[in-house]
């Protein structure tokens, strides 16, 4: 086990040398063709993009009475916060309406409060008998 670990910081140390060499190398390359020195090309770290939660209930909020679509809402958001991922915003809404902080109606989301009422539930019409 210890020999594992050994050659595997050995291994470790050799690709830390070799990161180095190549920067050098890199920056010499650069400076011969008259370039501004560059760092070596690594690849981009992800960062993960602010909480959207407070946006998507602001913009709700904000739609009021009209409700938002799905669309809508992504549209906005990604005026905000351009990182946001594909489907983050159609997540939180439909979260938001599972914990019952918005209502869906009609393809459009709704705060609670701004739903609107349905006055007539089920049809009232007189029940038949069908033989």
């Amino acid at each position: 086990m210890k020999t594992i670990e050994a050659e595997l910081q050995r291994v470790r140390s050799d690709i830390e040398k070799l990161r180095v060499e190549e920067e050098l190398l890199i920056r010499l390359l650069g400076q011969m063709n008259g370039d501004a020195p560059k760092q070596a090309d690594k690849p981009a770290r992800r960062t993960r993009s602010p909480s959207i939660k407070p946006v998507v209930l602001d913009i709700m909020h904000q739609a009021g009475h009209e409700g938002a679509t799905t669309a809508e809402v992504d549209s906005l958001v990604r005026q905000k916060v351009p990182s946001v991922a594909k489907d983050t915003v159609g997540s939180i809404l439909s979260r938001l309406k599972s914990d019952g902080v918005l209502v869906y109606w009609g393809e459009r989301y709704y705060e609670k409060q701004f739903a609107p009422k349905d006055e007539n539930p089920f049809d009232r019409s007189p029940l038949r008998a069908v033989n």
